[in-house]
């Protein structure tokens, strides 16, 4: 739309300019024909000019005849002329006067006309002897310098009608040629804009179907990402709900562990110390020592068994120490048990909080178990340090051993989908693989929280408790 009221403009001026020539031209045509109607009554009062001037000439011949042979059928042509002269003179003046002659010479044009006729009178009436040639030459002298004033008044105004007619036609011309190019000006003015329009409607067009053609792309994009993201909810929720219950499961399980540590550990102590208790009161005082030495031991195999338990739960040191103080004396122990060769290096590991540290450390005691049960390695190391991923400030840590790789690991089991989901209720990246060299490397990514966010989460758990 943005080509539209451009279009819009073109086709009105397009539709102005038409009009303009259509009103130019007929205007120009009702002027030309203005100046048609001049010329014609130019052409009009020249042709009755001269046949003024040829009536005026059949008077005098007239009466010259009738005088030199006084014969009265002389007298015809000269008195038609008067009375045909009688009608045209009042009408012809009226209409000289209209077209712009001189009054002047309208009026000596008249004054001639009536002295010509007198003096044609006068010689008519003076011819007595119809058979006698008049010998006075006067009569004759004056006519003819009459005839000559009057053919010189007569021509000065044909010259004046000659001198209109070329000026109407000078008009006529100069309105013939702005009327040409008035309109082939507007004409091409109206086909430039009616040009400019149709191919901005067919631009404006061709931008609107290319719109539309964007649009359902983008919706077909769009509804295949929806239908992307709908299956990697489902496939999430899957993946959730599994790990629910493997959770649930692992719960159970190590439930069951502690049940059992806690029965043939605690509860063996506890009932070799009420066995010990029993013979204490039926011992007399003197044979009671060694039993109270049996006691200590016991109170000391029961003070290990419940660290031992509540180490397996929670180590202490993720709390007091933090991560890096707490997977160094796992690793320690872990090779000191297993052989393992073990190495960590951690790095700003202080910018986790503890509701990301104790993730990281379940995921390495996970990892730590599949390298004993299934990598057959010799060395095991784990590092860490903040990284960031697509514009996003976090902390990468790695798991690698030396061992045979992952080529016959199920990307289901069970240990690789924890670690999968405790990574990912972190709000974390989960990757397994092989390692650049060999063995298997196991790397996780988490998102650091802004600085406060970790304290305030800690009160929030603190107030709820």
């Amino acid at each position: 739309m943005r080509y539209y009221w451009v279009s819009l403009c073109l086709l009105i001026a397009a539709v102005i300019a038409f009009v303009g020539t259509a009103v130019g031209t007929r205007l120009s045509l009702a002027d030309l024909m203005v100046r048609d109607a001049e010329r014609r009554e130019a052409l009009q009062l020249d042709t009755e000019l001269q046949r003024l001037l040829t009536l005026l000439v059949d008077i005098e011949t007239g009466q010259r005849g009738y005088i030199i042979t006084g014969q009265l059928p002389f007298l015809r042509p000269y008195e038609e002329a008067l009375q045909e002269l009688g009608k045209q003179r009042e009408g012809l003046r009226v209409r000289l006067q209209r077209n712009g002659a001189p009054t002047e010479m309208l009026d000596r044009l008249d004054q001639l006309i009536d002295a010509r006729i007198q003096h044609s009178r006068q010689s008519v009436e003076r011819r007595v002897d119809h058979t006698a040639i008049a010998q006075d030459l006067g009569p004759y002298v004056e006519g003819k310098r009459l005839m000559d004033d009057l053919r010189f008044q007569v021509d000065q105004l044909a010259l004046e009608q000659q001198r209109r007619i070329a000026d109407v036609d000078l008009l006529a011309e100069d309105v013939q040629q702005r009327t040409t190019w008035l309109t082939k000006s507007l004409l091409g003015v109206g086909l430039v804009a009616l040009a400019l329009a149709l191919a901005l409607m067919f631009y404006e067009r061709r931008l609107r179907d290319l719109a539309e053609t964007a649009l359902r792309v983008a919706n077909a994009g769009l509804e295949q990402q929806v239908a992307q993201r709908t299956e990697a909810l489902s496939q999430a929720l899957l993946r959730i709900r599994s790990f629910a219950t493997e959770l649930d499961r692992s719960i159970e399980d190590e439930r069951r562990r502690l049940a059992r540590e806690v029965h043939d550990q605690i509860g063996q102590v506890g009932t070799a110390i009420k066995m010990i208790v029993a013979t204490l009161r039926a011992e007399p005082p003197s044979r009671a020592e060694p039993l109270f030495k049996e006691l200590e031991v016991l109170a000391d195999d029961t003070i290990r068994s419940a660290r031992h338990i509540s180490a397996a739960l929670r180590p202490p040191l993720l709390d007091e120490l933090g991560l890096e103080a707490a997977l160094g004396h796992y690793l320690q122990t872990l090779g000191r048990q297993s052989g393992l060769t073990t190495r960590l290096e951690l790095d700003a590991a202080e910018l986790l909080t503890p509701q990301q540290a104790n993730p990281l450390f379940r995921i390495v005691q996970e990892a730590s178990t599949n390298v004993l049960r299934h990598a057959h390695a010799t060395a095991l190391r784990v590092t860490g340090r903040p990284r960031v991923q697509a514009g996003e400030s976090g902390y990468e840590l790695e798991i690698v051993d030396n061992g045979r790789g992952p080529g016959g690991t199920r990307p289901d089991a069970s240990g690789l989908r924890g670690m999968r989901e405790r990574a990912a209720l972190a709000g974390g990246d989960f990757d397994f693989g092989a390692a650049l060299e060999h063995g298997t490397r196991v790397r996780v990514w988490l998102p650091l929280e802004p600085p406060g966010a970790g304290d305030q989460d800690a009160q929030e758990e603190e107030a709820w408790t």
